[in-house]
């Protein structure tokens, strides 16, 4: 069940990201765009999928 909300935060973070891109590009001055970017790159690392070890 963990798992599954990670990897649903991750593509909200991912989302996040994109919404935020026209900022990054000089697109957009719109100053609010910066913080799902921002918000977005956070949540991307803080929940990125990573594989589990095997315990011997």
């Amino acid at each position: 069940m963990l798992e599954k909300i990670g990897i649903v935060l991750f593509a909200i973070g991912i989302v996040m990201i994109f919404i935020g891109m026209p900022y990054l590009l000089g697109y957009s001055t719109n100053e609010f765009l910066k913080y799902p970017l921002y918000l977005g790159l956070l949540v991307t690392v803080m929940f990125t999928p990573t594989k589990k070890q095997k315990r011997k």
